[in-house]
């Protein structure tokens, strides 16, 4: 599936409007977005969400997040979108999946915005926490005996 990429709408992202951002994807995982001010749009086919991508670019959008489930559809079509600066184009976890493309590429994006580790820094204290837990455990059944 081809599609011709819009050109960034410098007009409107130079207005002040640069601060918009929107949700993609199946209601059940984009829902909870609307709660925090987020545009949100119900797509569960690579045309309709192509055609707001395309909305979304001319109306000067600066961050579009796109479900994971809805990425895997779109295929190459969603090639030129990633390669773009602006709008930003972030593939997120489907809600009831298992993240694998989302959790990687939110990892990346928070990385590269804030220069830490965020999901990977929580990983790693839970697994430390797991390990002091069994290591406490173990200390105290030593002094039972």
């Amino acid at each position: 599936m081809e599609c011709a990429v819009p050109e960034m709408n410098l007009e409107a992202m130079t207005n002040g409007d640069l601060h918009k951002v929107g949700v993609i994807g199946e209601w059940e995982s984009i829902v909870a977005f609307r709660a925090l001010g987020l545009s949100v749009a119900e797509a569960r086919t690579p045309e309709a969400a192509l055609a707001q991508l395309n909305t979304w670019a001319e109306e000067g959008y600066a961050v579009i997040f796109l479900t994971e489930a809805l990425a895997e559809t779109m295929g190459n079509a969603l090639v030129p979108w990633r390669l773009r600066v602006l709008p930003a184009v972030i593939i997120i976890p489907s809600s009831g999946k298992t993240p694998y493309l989302g959790r990687g590429e939110l990892r990346a994006a928070v990385s590269k915005a804030t220069g830490i580790d965020l999901i990977g820094q929580r990983k790693k204290t839970q697994e430390e926490q797991s390990a002091n837990a069994e290591s406490d455990s173990e200390e105290s059944d030593m002094c039972l005996t």
